[in-house]
């Protein structure tokens, strides 16, 4: 399993051309040396991040890694679910309760009387739990958008095994796909005030009755803002592509 980071390339600022400054080179530094000693300098806020740039097939099978969750694209399914990582914790349940399983009866007749109860009630709780998680974590999935049935279906997760349909939106009931920087949102809604150093990439599905439904997200610093956007707005065209619904974004 690989996750596809797409780091932006895009320039920033304004490029002088190598001729103007062979012209005018000592007059601009002449002039600039002025201005900097005559008038303090100004601050500035962290600038918005540009729209990245399309891909040319949306649907080209690939896989994109965001926040705990691995988004399948091929051009007829994206199913967004947990990364094939996620079977490392049940693979441990599995072993610590073969380990206890096995003491008790190896050692049943050694083992303090008040250990034996207590490591089969471990035991009990934790191969079911680790059962689950390991259904979860290698056939459920969070979110399936399927071209042929029209629909996106999001499912149950860790206790319906990933497989349960919690919620089927049809194409048609989408309204739109919203792309946002939740830490700037949410300082412009408080007031005028810098945006947290963290940028809160989100990926969200809303329904014609105004419902709200993530499908992902991606948390980069500041600094690096362009490549969760990159991300989340790939996963974004690829969603759009399938399902026909416009996309509204990037806000920040």
């Amino acid at each position: 399993m690989s996750g596809v980071f797409r780091a932006s390339t895009r320039p920033r600022g304004n490029v002088v051309h190598a001729s103007a400054i062979g012209i005018l080179g000592s007059e601009m530094s002449t002039s600039s040396h002025n201005a900097a000693t005559d008038s303090p300098a100004t601050p500035t806020q962290p600038a918005a991040p540009d729209a990245p740039t399309s891909r040319s097939d949306p649907l080209e099978a690939r896989q994109v890694l965001l926040h705990r969750v691995v988004v399948r694209i091929d051009p007829g399914r994206i199913v967004i679910g947990p990364p094939k990582s996620a079977v490392i914790l049940p693979a441990i349940g599995f072993v610590v309760t073969g380990a206890l399983l096995a003491a008790l009866i190896i050692w049943i007749d050694d083992l303090p009387f008040f250990l034996l109860p207590l490591m089969l009630l471990v035991s009990v709780i934790l191969l079911p739990l680790s059962g689950l998680s390991f259904v979860y974590a290698v056939l459920g999935a969070n979110v399936v958008i399927d071209k042929a049935g029209s629909n996106v279906s999001f499912k149950q997760r860790f206790l319906g095994l990933g497989v349960g349909t919690n919620d089927l939106v049809p194409f048609w009931k989408i309204r739109e796909l919203v792309v946002e920087d939740v830490a700037r949102a949410q300082f412009h809604a408080a007031g005028d005030e810098p945006p947290l150093e963290i940028a809160q990439w989100k990926l969200t599905l809303v329904k014609k009755s105004g419902t709200r439904l993530e499908l992902g997200s991606y948390n980069v610093p500041r600094h690096r803002e362009e490549e969760g956007l990159d991300l989340v707005m790939d996963v974004a065209e690829a969603v759009a592509a399938i399902s026909d619904a416009p996309i509204r974004g990037p806000i920040w």
